[in-house]
């Protein structure tokens, strides 16, 4: 058996320290509704059951995050999160999920960008072409990882709003 040392609370987020130097990273959410309690004894199995599940919700906990800041395309979340050690499958679970409640849309941050782009780039050059403007920006939203439909959709929206 192994017993819980710590759980130490940062934010939404809390770590969970055990006996044997390991330790899970979880909401704190997580944490309250798995009763996890310090100087609890806890089975190396149920720990290992424990990580797994930690993991889905700290990655969606992780997705919405960023998601809701309106500022990051899919690839880039997925990026942020693997780099944060979360796995590739829970990433790509938790992305799916918020695209599936609507809470994830490339096509609506490449828009915010796009129109923020063209009000920026407007103000230092008022002869700005539809042309030179699609071409400027269709690279910087593609290299951020939007596909090109969301891309070309968002930029041809931005411009058209302008009239």
């Amino acid at each position: 058996m192994t017993a819980v040392v710590s759980i130490r609370p940062t934010g939404a987020l809390s770590t969970v320290d055990f006996d044997d130097g390991s330790s899970i990273r979880c909401t704190r959410e997580f944490a309250q509704r798995s009763r996890i309690e310090r100087g609890q004894q806890i089975d190396p199995v149920f720990i290992d059951r424990l990580r797994e599940s930690a993991s889905h919700d700290l990655a969606l906990h992780e997705a919405q995050r960023l998601a809701a800041r309106q500022r990051y395309s899919r690839q880039e979340i997925a990026v942020k999160l693997q780099m944060a050690g979360i796995s590739k499958q829970d990433v790509d679970t938790a992305l799916d999920t918020l695209e599936a409640q609507g809470n994830l849309s490339d096509y609506a941050v490449a828009l915010e960008i796009a129109r923020r782009s063209l009000r920026l780039t407007l103000e230092r050059d008022p002869d700005l072409t539809w042309a030179r403007y699609r071409r400027l920006h269709t690279r910087r939203l593609s290299l951020r990882g939007f596909g090109m439909a969301d891309t070309d959709a968002s930029l041809r929206q931005a411009w058209s709003d302008l009239e």
